[in-house]
């Protein structure tokens, strides 16, 4: 994808401890971040700038993660899709038609944890 230093990250989560606590912590290792409350935010932010990896969460008002997702996947194909969960089974990359490939992360993961996703992802 691009070098992780420069990767474009846009976290959605409607719970706001979650979205400051991955801003925060993808700022201080060098990563570019923009954040959104919904979907539909998130679906605004994609419509104006590209981004290299979507940090979605799974349950959220309105639109869900997974729905997200397949309108993500339509407008930025390239971009790499982690799915934010507190209580899903899922781990690893699946396949989903329509929206490519992407993984499950719960939201208790460590911040190292994190990171080697994100940096995976980016690559």
């Amino acid at each position: 994808m691009t070098d992780q230093r420069a990767a474009r990250i846009l976290v959605v989560d409607d719970e706001a401890a979650i979205r400051l606590t991955m801003d925060m912590l993808l700022r201080r290792h060098g990563y570019t971040v923009w954040t959104a409350a919904n979907g539909s935010e998130a679906l605004a932010l994609m419509a104006q700038q590209p981004f290299d990896l979507l940090l979605l969460d799974l349950k959220m008002p309105e639109l869900s993660g997974l729905e997200v997702a397949h309108r993500a996947h339509a407008l930025q194909p390239a971009a790499a899709i982690l799915i934010l969960t507190g209580s899903s089974p899922i781990e690893g990359a699946l396949d989903v038609p329509g929206v490519g490939q992407f993984t499950y992360m719960l939201k208790t993961a460590s911040p190292q944890e994190v990171l080697e996703r994100v940096a995976a992802a980016t690559r």
